[in-house]
């Protein structure tokens, strides 16, 4: 059977995507390994010095700060974008502009909502508020679009009459929605989840203007070290944060089905 020449087109650029994903972190991993403070082929030899560095308080504090906003953040807009998601998706009156709303953060560029909220602190002359809270604030507005479109995707397959029915036979409402609804938009909720504690955990534009000064997401704590110096030190502490996130989307779409989300949506 002869192969059609889409077939091997369509090869060749997954091969250049997955490079061009893939390559930019073999080089970051190359650097952290290497003795030198560059990078240098053939290596000059092999060294977990750079590692070692990466494991001290002045980059586990940032991580650590950073992962308490992200999940915070993920929570609050897990919460708000579910429940505008179902009610979205009962048809209410404006739901275009209520939709449009919501999403908006998607929009406009972060520098734009920093400065936003900057000077919305200076006019309530409330600068004590700035740090960790005022950050899950903030990274919650960029969270809830994420949450919005995968809580949707879910929504969408699911026939309102099915909760009424299951009142009909006398459920409550929310025992229906429970065991009806709830179930369905699952792994829709944990995308959304996930994606809004992705897009805080390596959040620039918002933690620069909103970051106290004796705290440090890991973002701002990069910036900073590259300011003074280069080191390799910066390469592990790029591919430890990496994977981090990498074994939480493993372990999320184990036990949450992110994969059948991905595939199919609703089933």
């Amino acid at each position: 059977m002869r192969k059609s020449p889409w077939l091997a087109v369509r090869a060749a650029l997954l091969i250049l995507v997955l490079a061009f994903v893939a390559v930019p972190m073999v080089v970051v991993f190359w650097t952290s390994i290497q003795p030198d403070t560059y990078v240098s082929f053939p290596p000059s030899g092999f060294s977990l010095r750079w590692w070692s560095d990466a494991f001290t308080a002045e980059w586990l504090l940032p991580m650590a700060l950073s992962a308490q906003i992200a999940l915070g953040s993920a929570l609050c807009a897990l919460v708000v974008g579910t429940a505008a998601a179902y009610g979205l998706s009962r048809g209410v009156r404006g739901r275009a502009a209520m939709e449009a709303f919501l999403t908006s953060p998607l929009l406009l560029p972060e520098i734009v909502i920093s400065l936003s909220v900057v000077q919305l602190i200076s006019m309530l002359a409330a600068r004590e508020l700035i740090g960790p809270a005022l950050l899950v604030a903030a990274h919650t507005l960029i969270g809830i679009p994420f949450v919005l479109r995968t809580v949707g995707v879910s929504l969408h397959g699911i026939n309102p009459l099915w909760e009424r029915a299951a009142r009909d036979l006398g459920a409550s409402p929310w025992r229906a929605f429970a065991t009806v609804t709830l179930p369905i938009m699952r792994s829709g909720m944990f995308a959304g989840a996930l994606f809004a504690f992705i897009v805080s955990f390596n959040n620039v534009e918002l933690s620069l203007f909103l970051t106290a000064r004796d705290s440090n997401t890991l973002p701002i704590a990069l910036l900073q070290f590259m300011e003074f110096e280069y080191s390799p030190t910066l390469a592990s502490v790029a591919v430890t944060s990496v994977a981090g996130i990498c074994i939480v989307a493993a372990v999320a779409s184990r036990f949450t089905r992110l994969t059948e989300f991905i595939h199919g949506g609703t089933k």
